[in-house]
């Protein structure tokens, strides 16, 4: 049910607009979309006047649609660069599907399947990708990124998702889109993608755009639209960077993955672009299968997919990284995640240059913004 759901919202939110069954459906749920405006200001509203400061610096990347965008890549990228330039950095997470209610630190004793199940999955990626860096989870951010700050000293938190976690304060707010298609249809959940209005992109401190722009004319409507012009931008493109065993962590040849062929399962927002990925250089999946975001495996499923494997005589799972730290024992003994990263390229530096400490009381110098010349949309 919840695959069937997934499918399609994702038919609504990213398809052509003149088919007739989407606007029909899109036209039932504008009402809720309402409905859905009105509780989100009155919450927003709530949460500014909670607003506490933290005494160091915070930076939020987050979104303004539902799903994958890049953020916990581009999380990835900054503490890594932030460490390279000697700063102490922590992440805090909300920790999406977690067991543990109060704040937390991650800690991968045990198996990551374990781990995955009490902080979520996104916080024990970053927690293995950083073994240097503590990852903290908690609903209440705040108390969460204190203790990191207790604990080990922190001179920059990194806020996972915090564009709508309002009540914390940050000195930066990067939004990360998706390049081609960085508002869907532009409407507010459940009759679009969108969390929140997309006029409040105003309130970000920059913007990543994150993958190839298709339409540079849709770009550049999104820019100019809800005055933008002036805003830094950044671009990345998505890149392959190894194979790696799920269960042991291990790096695994790519001649291993093309000599037999192997069945791709992904349950994250757009499942189509890793499998697009994966094609792209030339690896043979007999199967693609898509689940949701975050999804939780069931011993059906875990023995339905077995026999696919042998019905295809496949030898590998061929997997995101995401959710190889969520498939149980059976299926992580056979299968492959493929770590993705971002490059920035030559928007590297100034990103770098932008999030550093005094970054952003130099922004208004920056020539760096939402332009096609500066983006080479």
């Amino acid at each position: 049910m919840k695959r069937h759901a997934h499918t399609v919202a994702q038919w609504l939110w990213y398809g052509a607009s003149d088919h007739f069954g989407r606007r029909f459906l899109t036209a039932c749920l504008r009402p809720l979309a309402s409905l859905y405006h009105a509780a989100l200001f009155t919450d927003q509203r709530r949460r500014l006047a909670l607003r506490r400061k933290l005494r160091c610096r915070v930076i939020s990347v987050g979104n303004i649609t539902v799903g994958g965008t890049g953020k916990t890549p581009t999380v990835l990228w900054l503490a890594q660069r932030f460490r390279e330039k000697g700063f102490s950095v922590a992440i805090v997470s909300r920790g999406y599907g977690r067991v543990v209610s109060k704040a937390a630190h991650v800690t991968l004793q045990g198996s990551v399947q374990d781990a995955a199940a009490r902080f979520g999955d996104e916080p024990v990626l970053l927690a293995r990708r950083l073994s240097q860096v503590p990852v903290w989870v908690g609903a209440d951010r705040f108390q969460a990124a204190q203790q990191a700050l207790e604990r080990h000293h922190a001179d920059v938190v990194l806020l996972d998702d915090g564009f709508q976690h309002r009540q914390l304060h940050r000195d930066v707010d990067i939004v990360v889109l998706n390049a081609a298609h960085p508002l869907g249809n532009g409407l507010l959940l459940p009759a679009g993608p969108l969390r929140e209005p997309a006029a409040h992109l105003t309130r970000a401190h920059a913007l990543v755009f994150i993958g190839d722009v298709h339409d540079a004319a849709a770009y550049r409507t999104l820019v100019e639209t809800f005055r933008l012009e002036e805003k830094p931008c950044f671009r990345a493109a998505p890149v392959l960077d190894g194979f790696f065993r799920a269960h042991t962590g291990g790096d695994m040849a790519f001649q291993e993955l093309v000599d037999q062929p192997c069945v791709g399962v992904a349950g994250i927002a757009r499942p189509e672009r890793f499998f697009s990925a994966v094609r792209s250089r030339g690896i043979p999946c007999a199967r693609t299968l898509a689940f949701p975001d975050h999804h939780r495996w069931k011993p059906g499923e875990v023995r339905s997919l077995l026999e696919t494997m042998r019905n295809v005589g496949a030898r590998w799972i061929l997997t995101t990284e995401k959710d190889a730290v969520r498939l149980p024992v059976p299926l992580a003994e056979r299968a492959v995640f493929v770590r993705m990263d971002l490059d920035f390229g030559a928007d590297a530096k100034p990103l770098e240059d932008f999030v550093m400490p005094m970054g952003l009381s130099s922004a208004a110098g920056m020539t760096h913004e939402c332009s096609e010349g500066a983006t080479g949309l």
